[in-house]
């Protein structure tokens, strides 16, 4: 077998390969002194590099001082609680709100439809909207950026902030 290249080796490293191929590459890494020079090289670099990287006894001492367990591990059904709480408040204030609001909303909206405000407003509301219509495709087209079809980028842009629906996630507990 021919020498792995560098990024095959890593792979090895992280387990990322096959078993069969993994198989093959460490029994060629045993047999071969230039590919176990290579292991021998990446180890002694992690090791250099978990060094460089891990907290002294300050900054462990430090950390420790903040007893971030106990901020981080509050109770859950407190939480939801509170928050439950906040968002029935604000669901019974926004309905007292309306029931204030609405009558003087809907007469004042019922005057400016009499005196023709309805059809400034919509105007107004349209010219903003092609407005910034416009501003995007203007700068989808800008040169500066480098996209050759703007409604493909008009596109993606929409996919970006498109609401997105949550899709729960199954975790398998392994033992």
């Amino acid at each position: 077998m021919a020498c792995p290249d560098e990024l095959t080796l890593d792979l090895w490293r992280a387990d990322a390969l096959p078993s069969d191929e993994a198989a093959a590459i460490a029994a060629h890494v045993h047999t071969c002194a230039t590919c176990k020079a290579a292991e021998q090289a990446a180890h002694v670099l992690d090791a250099e590099l978990h060094t460089a990287l891990a907290l002294d006894a300050e900054e462990l001492a430090y950390v420790r001082g903040l007893e971030l367990v106990s901020t981080w591990r509050t109770s859950p059904a407190a939480a939801a609680l509170s928050w439950g709480w906040i968002a029935l408040a604000g669901a019974i204030g926004g309905f007292a709100a309306w029931l204030a609001a609405a009558p003087m909303f809907g007469s004042a909206v019922g005057t400016a439809l009499q005196v023709g405000v309805g059809s400034v407003l919509l105007h107004t509301a349209l010219e903003l909207a092609f407005g910034l219509g416009q501003a995007l495709f203007e700068l989808i087209r800008n040169p500066a950026l480098g996209l050759s079809q703007p409604l493909l980028a008009l596109l993606a842009l929409a996919l970006l902030v498109w609401p997105r629906q949550l899709i729960p996630t199954h975790r398998s507990t392994q033992s």
